[in-house]
């Protein structure tokens, strides 16, 4: 039995005995006694909507929904898991309108206060707690700072509780960025209100332990998720900010950190200012947060070798190539089997993409969106080049974990005036089919041609007889069609493309999981063969036509 599985399974058994009995400790009469303190007797002015653009909820039907029910909203539970934990956590309030929404905002906050005044299991979950206590904090003129005197102290005080519960049980997160974002709330919470000094000292202490345990050396988040590296960023900017505000000295830690960090950001961010669909990453347009730590003064040299996601551009090519090691079992939440796999974008527009992940949707959508058919790499005997840890207890708490992982043994990256190279090796399918695969691919922007050369190398005569799959998918928006010749036709706003190779081709439906409230229909090139050789060479170019 694999000794990782035994180590994260005795570590789940634990970790849901443990779950079990605070949700009985939780709901006692004795716990909600001891989150009682003493009233602060002055708070501080924190009220800062611009800093929340990144966690705002700008869903109108949220909106409409708050209009139409007023505090009634809290009399509902068929409104499903998305719209309540988005209501509860209160990140619409930076959109109510201080004029109109006044009364309105108040009586709502006051129903919720009558049913979740004490601990809820539900309503008061780590994340949700602390996206709560950040707007009614930085929207005071709604909460802390109403001119009614008992509505204000009734807000302070839970606020102060809910800070409270959240700071006892901060080691019990397991989901490292989440523990963070905890921390940005505590911190949040101890420069506003007076008597705090304790909370903020242990805090901040915490938060530099936390933000070492989340990065590597270099200062790319160990997940490998880009998407991480943008939210770790977003929280770190978070705190500082709150730290000048509040006229706070802002550690050398901090600002350390704020560099790596921020420089890793930049550095995978690409011209069209999205991320790259990598290892648990959605769409994710940055134009909005760039503007925004523009115009706060802050800047990042862009580092492109302190991570091995392979980027470059030559004028309006821009290619990225995942040649990441898999991260350990306690950073895998959202891991992709995507190694090797590659997006590929002409003039900002992306031509070839992966399907995103689906972490966030239910069923057996999160565990096909992990493996390696869903990402534009390739594939033996339609196995992923790493394997999942399928066991529902240890995914409840550690996420995508391994059961068996690949190591990179080549990557290397050459770019001169007109003509990028990429080449990159893993051993993926060694354990099981005695193969090395490496991926060369090469851009000509005189040519205006993307080509490959597939090299999957067998050791043993005896496993020759091996079928491939290689696949490029396509955004929802681009169009695939086959030529009477076999070749495809690519086309994506106004780009016509042509995909040429020897081997058998089809177009293959799939499915697009990057955007966050809906699944969509997409297709992607298919090359299918078999492997007959001890090395097997797969050649094919993608041009562009007009």
């Amino acid at each position: 039995m694999n000794p990782r599985f035994v180590r994260l399974f005795i570590y789940s058994v634990g970790n849901m005995f443990l779950k079990k009995i605070q949700e009985i400790y939780f709901a006692t009469d004795y716990y909600n006694n001891s989150l009682k303190v003493t009233p602060p007797s002055r708070s501080y002015d924190m009220n800062n909507v611009p800093l929340l653009s990144e966690l705002e909820d700008k869903n109108k039907k949220r909106i409409e929904l708050i209009n139409r029910f007023k505090s009634n909203i809290w009399k509902f539970d068929s409104l499903g898991k998305k719209h309540s934990s988005k209501l509860n956590n209160f990140s619409w309030l930076s959109q109510m309108d201080i004029k109109k929404h006044k009364n309105l905002t108040k009586n709502i906050i006051l129903e919720w206060l009558k049913k979740n005044h004490n601990y809820n299991q539900k309503n008061w979950c780590h994340n949700i707690t602390a996206t709560r206590l950040i707007f009614w904090i930085c929207c005071s003129h709604f909460t802390i700072r109403s001119d009614d005197i008992i509505f204000r102290a009734a807000v302070t005080n839970n606020i102060i509780k809910q800070a409270l519960h959240l700071n006892n049980n901060l080691t019990f997160i397991h989901n490292k960025l989440e523990k963070i974002f905890v921390l940005t709330a505590l911190i949040l919470v101890s420069v506003t209100f007076e008597g705090s000094q304790k909370l903020f000292q242990t805090s901040m202490k915490n938060l530099s332990n936390e933000i070492k345990n989340l990065i590597d050396r270099n200062g790319f988040v160990e997940s490998k998720n880009p998407e991480d590296q943008f939210w770790l960023l977003h929280h770190i900017i978070l705190i500082k900010e709150f730290l000048i505000f509040s006229q706070n000295n802002v550690p050398d830690f901090l600002d350390e950190h704020l560099q790596n960090v921020g420089s890793n950001y930049k550095g995978i961010v690409l011209s069209n200012n999205n991320l790259p669909l990598f290892n648990g990453t959605k769409n994710k347009d940055m134009t909005e947060f760039n503007k925004f730590i523009k115009a706060k003064g802050y800047k990042f040299e862009k580092k492109t070798n302190t991570h091995f996601y392979l980027i470059s551009k030559i004028k309006k090519f821009e290619i990225i190539l995942d040649a990441n090691n898999p991260p350990s079992d306690l950073n895998s939440q959202n891991y992709q089997a995507g190694c090797l796999s590659f997006e590929f974008f002409y003039n900002g527009k992306k031509i070839i993409s992966n399907c995103g992940s689906a972490s966030n949707f239910g069923g057996e959508l999160p565990f096909l969106s992990q493996t390696t058919a869903a990402h534009s790499t390739l594939t033996i005997n339609d196995t992923s080049s790493c394997l999942f840890q399928r066991n529902r207890l240890i995914r409840s708490f550690y996420g995508n974990s391994l059961l068996h992982k690949l190591k990179v043994y080549k990557k290397d990256l050459n770019t001169d005036k007109d003509t990028i190279s990429v080449i990159a090796g893993h051993n993926g399918y060694q354990k099981k089919y005695n193969a090395l695969y490496e991926r060369k691919i090469v851009i000509s922007e005189s040519n205006r041609t993307i080509s490959g050369d597939e090299l999957i190398i067998i050791a043993k005569k005896n496993l020759v007889f091996l079928n491939f799959s290689l696949r490029f998918h396509v955004t929802p928006n681009s169009k695939l069609i086959k030529t009477q010749g076999g070749d495809i036709l690519l086309s994506v706003d106004n780009q016509a493309w042509k995909f040429k190779t020897s081997h058998n081709t089809k177009i293959e439906d799939s499915l697009y999981f990057a955007n966050y409230d809906k699944i969509l229909e997409s297709q992607c090139i298919l090359v299918e063969g078999v492997l007959k050789n001890k090395i097997n060479s797969i050649k094919w170019t993608l041009k562009k036509t007009n």
